[in-house]
């Protein structure tokens, strides 16, 4: 996937933040670039349209990051949404909270052009792979129903000529 193609969310309650991360994030090519000022904008804005990838900063107002991500990965149609968080929080332990709880992968800040480039790009690679696998799932799963549907109506075929051919030997039997 090019970075034209991902639909990326960033999720801060500062402005700043905001500005500053989409900037960055468009001089690296994602255009299709979207931002929330909370948790609760970022998980309506989940449910009305997909994306690719999420920034999320973890200390926000009224739902921070982690509870953000306890729903996402609690909700079936959005689990499966890489989920980068970010925050000035360097605490190992909050780091170790985020990967448990199910984020991709932890930025600080301040944020690092480098590190940013290399972690959006490598989760994008990431899901591109996992969306494939689940794609190939998907279809083998179809081919093995399709197979099994198949199987039972030459079962169902064959047994209605043993019955046919027990009715014949009966009839041949009783003459």
């Amino acid at each position: 996937m090019s970075p034209a193609e991902a639909a990326l969310l960033v999720v801060d309650d500062n402005e700043d933040n905001r500005y500053t991360l989409t900037r960055r994030l468009k001089r690296e090519g994602y255009a299709n670039l979207t931002t929330a000022n909370d948790g609760r904008q970022a998980l309506e804005l989940l449910r009305a349209r997909k994306f690719d990838l999420m920034l999320l900063d973890i200390m926000m107002p009224e739902m921070n990051g982690y509870e953000v991500l306890e729903h996402l990965k609690a909700d079936p149609e959005l689990r499966h949404l890489p989920v980068i968080m970010i925050s000035a929080v360097g605490e190992v332990e909050s780091v170790v909270r985020c990967i448990e709880l199910g984020a991709e992968d932890y930025l600080p800040k301040p944020f690092d052009a480098t590190l940013l480039r290399a972690r959006v790009g490598a989760s994008l690679e990431k899901k591109a792979l996992r969306d494939e696998v689940r794609d190939w799932n998907r279809k083998l799963e179809e081919r093995v129903q399709e197979q099994v549907a198949q199987l039972d109506r030459v079962a169902v075929g064959g047994a209605g000529d043993d019955v046919l051919l027990q009715a014949q030997h009966a009839a041949h039997a009783r003459d």
